[in-house]
């Protein structure tokens, strides 16, 4: 974020006008909530028929305009260095927390997310890098360079974190030119940050001006790319099942595909390939389901899996996203799984199944 004493009115104006306004627009779309199809039921009312991601994301653009009000209000100069390292840093915090969301974010935000302090830890590191900010700008000066150093590269990270989700998410939902507006607009975002620590950078042309011009416009852009996330998310969601809907029903039926055996599962009549163990870890979970009561059906990590790695857990989730199902597969933060269905929509067919010996012994130990 380029220092804040140096900013154009017309920079404060445009960025604060353009983010306020995208955060009230993917606010509003989470306060609606998750959509669903004509003629099937709503979703419960709750935390669960709301997309989490859109909330981060949308304070997380706020704050992007609550930065450009600040650039136009007559604040004191100290008060000014303290806000701004705090709003920087609070924006990464829930950028990041939002990528923790994303289907087809990184792998290791995507584990973070099921950690039960996930969002605690990450506002508690935003807040510990803004305090060193300060800091460093106390002992050094505000106007040397390694005094932005923490801030910076938790930016950084956060862009470059984001910008592999937001590409990814946009590729695997069918809209590759999309993953190459947001590859474009996080490009420009990170150059935008060179001159943080260098000033500017006339080799390339970079001049203070053009720098402000740089930054506003890579800012844009990616609103773009944010408000194109939610849309494509809403036409993912319009091909998949609603969860209350479903009827998953367990074939026993197998098919080899590239040398290797795939289970067939039906999802509301649709056939649907699995691996051989996350195969084998659904209907662990499904005939756990079946036993439990209403509230229960949670399986200790270890008791499914025989060890404290949720790798399984993602690669089941993988087998389920092409049916829409990867969020059926429930965390309670505490190293327990559930399958999110009712009874009612589980069915086996036992004959099938108990061909298979490792699966009879499952369904021995899972019961009726």
């Amino acid at each position: 974020m380029p220092t804040a004493a140096a900013a154009p009115e017309w920079y404060a104006i445009c960025q604060a006008a353009l983010c306020l306004g995208a955060a009230w627009a993917i606010l509003s779309m989470y306060v609606r909530g998750t959509p669903h199809r004509r003629g099937e039921p709503e979703p419960e009312p709750g935390p669960s028929a709301r997309d989490p991601g859109l909330l981060w994301l949308g304070l997380g653009v706020g704050v992007w305009g609550l930065v450009g009000v600040t650039l136009l209000w007559p604040l004191p100069d100290g008060a000014t260095r303290v806000l701004r390292p705090l709003l920087s840093s609070a924006n990464s915090a829930c950028l990041l927390i939002s990528a923790s969301h994303l289907d087809y974010g990184p792998e290791l935000l995507r584990r973070a997310r099921d950690w039960r302090h996930w969002r605690r830890a990450a506002i508690a590191g935003s807040l510990l890098t803004a305090a060193l900010t300060l800091a460093l700008a106390g002992a050094l000066g505000v106007s040397a360079p390694l005094a932005q150093l923490p801030d910076l590269l938790l930016s950084l990270l956060t862009l470059a974190l984001y910008g592999f989700g937001l590409s990814r998410s946009f590729l695997r939902r069918g809209f590759p030119s999309l993953s190459v507006l947001a590859a474009a607009a996080v490009t420009a975002q990170l150059v935008a940050q060179i001159p943080e620590l260098s000033g500017p950078v006339e080799a390339i042309g970079l001049t203070a001006e053009r720098r402000w011009a740089l930054n506003l416009s890579s800012k844009a852009l990616t609103v773009v790319a944010f408000l194109a996330l939610a849309m494509s998310w809403v036409h993912e969601l319009a091909r998949r099942p609603l969860r209350e809907a479903v009827q998953l029903s367990f074939t026993g039926q197998t098919r080899a595909k590239g040398g290797r055996r795939r289970y067939v599962v039906l999802a509301n009549g649709a056939e649907l390939e699995l691996r051989e163990t996350p195969h084998r870890d659904l209907l662990a979970l499904a005939l756990q389901r079946l036993k439990a009561p209403p509230d229960g059906g949670w399986v200790s990590l270890p008791d499914l899996v025989g060890r404290l790695d949720d790798s399984r857990i993602r690669r089941l989730r993988e087998d389920l996203r092409p049916a829409g199902l990867d969020g059926a597969v429930e965390a309670n933060f505490q190293k327990a799984y559930r399958l999110a269905l009712e009874p009612s929509q589980l069915s086996l067919d036992r004959a099938a199944l108990s061909a298979d010996p490792e699966l009879a012994r499952l369904l021995g130990a899972g019961g009726d």
